[in-house]
């Protein structure tokens, strides 16, 4: 697993690059709705943006659907590496709803929309989108998250922390959380991610759960984050 900046590099490289090689191919409707998860990932960006920036009370700028696939894939990347960029140079804390979080915690997060909306792109597209170990650092915002699936429906997230011990795309093993934890997620990263960003259910996953980690894994799916869905979603 790389840095976390790095992969917010590589991994934007490669969604923007899946977009293009379809462009052109991809029929009206389907086009659009492409568009508009660009949209949403360009409006994430910005918010960072103004995060980093000092004017997090900014208001983002609006989602915008419409025009050329490669149009949109430009206005989103241009404002990711803006936002990647100034991540990786923080030095401070910055403010984001929830309280101050760290500019690697904001990387991930950003990373982790990337993910999810690069996911629902390639189900569009009907094509796999190949993964690898950086979705250790979304893994890590989804451990890191674990209790908004709780509070996000009102509800209390249990006292105890969970286990987590999931299998990288390349083999290695991430471990998180005590040994001896009864609560416990096992199985591939990759369908961790897909599941706390609520892109797969677990009934379609390879994951095994155990105690109250079970019903987490029932919550997490239908937790609408912002930073990966929307009113449209």
């Amino acid at each position: 697993m790389q840095d976390v900046h790095a992969d917010l590099g590589t991994e934007a490289d490669t969604l923007a690059e899946l977009v293009r090689e379809h462009e052109g191919k991809v029929l009206l409707p389907a086009a659009r709705v492409i568009t508009g998860h660009l949209a949403e990932l360009t409006v994430v960006a910005r918010r960072v943006v103004l995060s980093v920036e000092g004017e997090e009370s900014a208001s983002a700028p609006g989602i915008t659907a419409s025009g050329l696939l490669g149009d949109a894939v430009l206005g989103w990347r241009s404002e990711h590496r803006k936002a990647a960029e100034l991540l990786a140079t923080a030095t401070s804390d910055i403010a984001w709803p929830g309280g101050p979080v760290r500019p690697p915690v904001l990387a991930a997060a950003l990373l982790t929309a990337v993910f999810a909306r690069g996911q629902d792109i390639a189900d569009v597209l009907g094509v796999r989108l190949p993964r690898n170990d950086s979705v250790g650092h979304v893994a890590y915002y989804g451990v890191r998250t674990r209790d908004d699936a709780y509070t996000g429906c009102g509800g209390t997230p249990p006292a105890a922390p969970f286990r987590f011990e999931l299998t990288a795309p390349s083999g290695t093993r991430w471990e998180f959380g005590p040994a001896g934890a009864a609560d416990r997620v096992t199985g591939p990263a990759e369908d961790f991610c897909l599941l706390f960003t609520g892109r797969r259910p677990l009934a379609g996953l390879a994951l095994t759960t155990a105690g109250e980690a079970t019903r987490w894994a029932e919550l997490a799916p239908a937790h609408r984050n912002p930073l990966w869905t929307s009113d449209e979603d």
